[in-house]
């Protein structure tokens, strides 16, 4: 079917549009402007001289369009909801309400946006061709919404306060489709939006203290603003169907950091909730340094790129981001942050970006620039914590009952957790922007690199912790010891034969069970789904001494304030990775629920077949969902077997195997846990992580927080990819494990059993035999 969408460039008509399209039909939109999330696959028009050639009109804005296509009109009351219009968040987020009379006590309907969309492409699809009517059930006030977005209501006499809202005639109810959200449930939604937004006149503006959530994300695949378009970086036709069109003027990627989160080749349900999240991270930066002109665009639209369905950092744009920071010479930012991998790149290509020249008032506005968002982040980090962890609490107490709800309920609760999760990672790279900033400002103190230490508290350490816990309580019961070292303990076994210990168990398993080796892929499997990998690592760190805690880092006694800020920011943004986290873990099971549903449909065959779809796609399916699921199956098996390179300009193809080091050569990597251990290496992944031994060195393309409980018993830690602030460097520092990050090629030109020796001061691994 061919649709035209009125109204394109509101955020309703963008709904239903993406909507139709995933349906599979052929949409062009029609708004005033286009906006900076319409994809460049999909037509989009700011004038349509006939709708004659169109089967349907979506009417999602009033706009005359000339014609004899079928017009499709939903009336409605006013939308609310998290993702509600513009001129509603105006409306409601503005400091302080005046009222005059009894109108904001006045019965109010609403109706949430996805409910509303879900009404336009069901009016659309069926042929309907008289207005429906949807709203949501039961009501509210004026009153009611203020105090929810928490904006006091000011009484004033009469004739000095206008109407909050139009009241339009009251509707029956729903005709079109069964809406999913009550009243109260949109009120709510709508709150989190609103949270850290006030508006002023025409504006809405965020808090300057604090990160609210990201409305709209700009699309990779549409051209520059000056009209250069986005080119393919693969060759031979390698790339993924999600992989990342680049600006040639932009042209240096680096997989370190980044593929920490999600090393891939990552399922289309994981780019739909990581990638966006890691592309809405990148605009929040792209807006609080403000570079201004095509490089802030660019850093809001490519910062984060998709190769091979790995993620990448786009480094060109990086280096224009260290230019923010006055009085530090960008490459110390730059070579601080993805270290030895990007020896000798070249950042650029044969066409330079268009850049401003950096002029005194420009310095200075660089200084107030880096000021605020230090001092004004460092500020509201507390209560954006605060308020994503209770947010994760709700959605958690939600998930429970994930069984007992219906399927559009359950895909809207599939919903809000991925938008959970994009603003959790919003919230964890402001916090490595802070940790940053605080690092540089260390730096320029001391003459080196000072890594303050987070406590081996830190929300990212836990579950190293739970094993230490759980192993210290086994060394004083040798039956118990005995039991876990027979590799026969389960969580049932030691209910009957330890239950203090099983108990202790359990409390671990509630608090760190969301964590494990490949966390972020909504494939991998984590310790709450199998406890008895954690209960195997306690086993093998019985077999070497307690652990002692390390010696503090030295730092100087006059910079001890700063560093103890610091800390601070780096214990935050852990607590901001743990919820993301714990978030995609209560994701992974919402959608294998879902999955368990599509089979039960016969829709697909296996219930993760769920994953290879992206989440919206879930409300709006392809016509073909099997050929879908087993196309993305085949392309995601064909990439596996590609590695792209760690870092690359403009174009890449797959890496050539390392060369085996043979003895007395030394791989270089970035040392970022002093000591030294000798040991042999066991080349791990998240699938082979329980066949690290006592005493092996643990060797990996790189690690996430999932892998630090083998780091009980690992003799050290080497990593091809990281950097000083990877999680797994900061855990390693807190338990004092030797460790080297940024080691390239060390899976592969370290085999399995190679005897090694690993300097966490220096860097140098050298293989000894």
């Amino acid at each position: 079917m061919r649709v035209l969408v009125v109204g394109a460039d509101g955020t309703l008509g963008r709904g239903v549009a993406l909507r139709l399209v995933s349906l599979g039909h052929h949409v062009v939109g029609l708004g005033a402007r286009r906006p900076e999330s319409w994809p460049g696959s999909v037509e989009f028009a700011s004038s349509v001289a006939d709708s004659s050639g169109f089967d349907a009109v979506a009417m999602c804005a009033d706009v005359d369009v000339a014609g004899d296509a079928r017009r499709v009109v939903v009336r409605h009351p006013l939308v609310l909801g998290r993702d509600a219009d513009e001129s509603v968040l105006r409306a409601f987020a503005r400091p302080v309400h005046l009222y005059s009379g009894d109108e904001v006590d006045r019965p109010l309907q609403v109706v949430h946006p996805h409910d509303l969309e879900r009404a336009y492409v069901h009016a659309v699809v069926s042929g309907a061709t008289e207005p429906v009517e949807i709203a949501a059930t039961g009501q509210t006030t004026f009153r009611a919404i203020a105090s929810a977005v928490g904006r006091p209501l000011v009484r004033v006499p009469a004739g000095f306060a206008s109407p909050p809202v139009e009241f339009g005639p009251w509707l029956d109810g729903s005709d079109a489709i069964t809406p999913t959200w009550s009243a109260s449930e949109c009120v709510e939604d709508f709150a989190l939006v609103v949270r850290a937004r006030f508006a002023l006149g025409e504006h809405v503006v965020a808090l300057p203290w604090r990160l609210p959530r990201v409305r709209e994300i700009p699309a990779v695949d549409t051209p520059a603003d000056d009209g250069v378009a986005p080119v393919t970086a693969g060759i031979d036709g390698r790339a993924g169907e999600f992989d990342t069109p680049i600006d040639p003027r932009f042209p240096a990627f680096v997989a370190t950091n980044l593929s920490e989160a999600l090393p891939g080749p990552f399922t289309p349900s994981s780019a739909s909730v990581t990638v966006r999240g890691t592309r809405a991270a990148a605009l929040v930066i792209a807006q609080r340094l403000r570079p201004g002109g095509a490089v802030q665009r660019e850093m809001a639209k490519r910062t984060t790129g998709v190769f091979g369905h790995r993620l990448y950092a786009g480094i060109t744009s990086g280096h224009f981001m260290a230019q923010t920071v006055p009085l530090v010479d960008p490459d110390m930012i730059i070579d601080g942050f993805f270290g030895r991998t990007i020896e000798g790149l070249s950042l650029f290509g044969d066409e330079l970006p268009p850049i401003e020249k950096r002029s005194l008032p420009g310095h200075l506005r660089g200084v107030l620039t880096f000021a605020n968002n230090l001092l004004g982040l460092t500020a509201g980090s507390g209560r954006d914590t605060r308020d994503l962890v209770g947010d994760v609490a709700r959605l958690e107490k939600r998930a429970r009952d994930a069984a007992e709800l219906d399927d559009q309920r359950l895909r809207e609760l599939i919903v809000l957790a991925r938008d959970h999760v994009v603003h959790a990672w919003v919230l964890a790279s402001a916090s490595i922007l802070v940790c940053t900033a605080y690092g540089v400002i260390l730096r320029l103190l001391c003459g080196r690199d000072v890594l303050p230490s987070a406590g081996a508290d830190v929300a990212s350490a836990q579950s190293l912790g739970a094993v230490h816990r759980l192993a210290a309580i086994a060394r004083t019961d040798p039956a118990l010891s005995a039991l876990l070292k027979s590799g026969d303990a389960d969580p049932d076994t030691l209910a009957a034969v330890a239950p203090d210990f099983a108990a202790r168990l359990k409390r671990e398993v509630d608090a760190i069970g969301h964590r494990g080796p490949g966390e972020v892929e909504m494939r991998s499997a984590s310790f709450a789904d199998d406890p008895r990998l954690l209960l195997r690592m306690v086993a093998k760190t019985l077999e070497l001494p307690p652990w002692e805690p390390p010696p503090p880092p030295d730092i100087p006694l006059w910079v001890r304030p700063i560093a103890a800020a610091a800390s601070s920011q780096l214990r935050d943004r852990e607590v901001r990775r743990d919820r993301m986290v714990r978030t995609i873990w209560l994701l992974r099971g919402l959608l294998r629920e879902y999955g368990r549903r599509l089979v039960a449909e016969g829709v697909v065959t296996e219930v993760d077949d769920v994953f290879y779809l992206l989440v919206d796609e879930l409300d709006a399916p392809p016509p073909d969902v099997a050929s879908v699921v087993a196309r993305r199956r085949v392309e995601q098996t064909e990439l596996e077997r590609i590695v792209p390179p760690e870092a690359f300009n403009g174009t890449w193809a797959p890496t050539e195997t390392a060369a085996v080091l043979t003895g007395g050569e030394v791989l270089h990597g970035m040392g970022v846990c002093a000591g030294v251990a000798r040991g042999r290496v066991r080349v791990v992944t998240p699938e082979t992580i329980d066949d690290l031994e006592p005493g092996e060195i643990l060797v990996a393309q790189v690690t996430d927080v999932g892998y630090t409980p083998a780091f009980a018993y690992a003799a050290a830690v080497v990593t091809e990819l990281g950097g000083h602030m990877s999680h797994a460097a900061i855990v390693a520092r807190e338990f004092g494990v030797p460790c080297v990050v940024n080691a390239r090629g060390a899976s592969s030109s370290l085999p399995t059993g190679t005897m090694i020796e690993v300097d966490g001061t220096t860097g140098d691994v050298t293989v000894l035999g």
